[in-house]
């Protein structure tokens, strides 16, 4: 690139210098070094993926216990603790838990790397690295 010239150009200039071209191989074309680096590598986005919805989880059952705790105090200072106000509470709960649920499910994003994880772990196994 130091030696490119212009010149006297009236239009779009593209240049391919293929410096960054990576060539992608199939897992099964892979040596077992290939594959045991490839499942590290695998291993490590998975986990920063859960760590990752673990913590907005955990985030969000604070958040709702702690409101649950200033509603529960609020009501017992009132002196107004009766039925209905333990079954919208309960309501409540289980809502939250039901959402926590749903957020429990793997994402595609999960889906793909266990998948990749398992083919990698077939093949070590077909070739007698495991």
């Amino acid at each position: 690139m130091r030696d490119f010239n212009s010149g006297d150009i009236h239009g779009d200039v593209t240049i391919n210098d293929n410096s960054s071209n990576t060539e992608y191989k199939l897992l099964i074309h892979c040596t077992n070094e290939e594959l045991l680096l490839e499942e590290r590598h695998r291993s490590e986005l998975l986990r920063r993926e859960r760590s990752r919805k673990n913590g907005f989880t955990w985030k969000f059952i604070a958040f709702s216990a702690l409101l649950l705790l200033i509603a529960a105090g609020w009501f017992y200072i009132q002196g107004a603790m009766n039925t209905v106000t333990l079954l919208i509470g309960a309501a409540g709960v289980i809502t939250g838990m039901a959402t926590l649920q749903q957020a429990d499910k793997q994402t595609p994003f999960e889906q793909r790397q266990i998948a990749t994880l398992n083919e990698i772990h077939t093949l070590l196994r077909e070739r007698g690295a495991r």
